[in-house]
């Protein structure tokens, strides 16, 4: 069953009433924070469209840096973060450009949700 419209949809078409018809209404002191909450409305859209996409890329990448498949993502996060103060990837080579791939694309996977604008830069 496809159920419209989704959660992304009613963020987007409450957030286009606000900016379109509510925000020319507001006195010149809330217009600002009712551009904040257009903004956070459309992150948490994305969120809802995009962020299981941007979590199996993080983990899947996570499991390549780390070799464990069996890991949460937080657990994987977290196995990270120890391997790097432990000097895993310390040494230049190959390691280290993994690293600095996979924390790339991590990157620009959270980026195309929070602020999909810097990519395109």
């Amino acid at each position: 069953m496809n159920i419209r419209p989704d959660a992304s949809e009613l963020l987007e078409i409450a957030r286009q009433t606000l900016l379109d018809e509510l925000l020319a209404q507001l006195p010149g002191r809330l217009r600002y924070q009712a551009l904040m909450v257009a903004n956070a409305m459309a992150i948490a859209g994305r969120e809802c469209r995009d962020g299981e996409r941007a979590d199996a890329v993080e983990a899947q990448l996570l499991e390549s840096l780390l070799g464990d498949a069996k890991s949460p993502l937080p657990d994987a996060r977290q196995a990270l973060c120890c391997a790097i103060r432990q000097g895993r990837f310390d040494v230049a080579g190959s390691d280290q450009e993994r690293l600095f791939s996979a924390l790339s694309a991590i990157t620009q996977a959270r980026l195309s949700i929070s602020n999909p604008k810097v990519l395109a830069q």
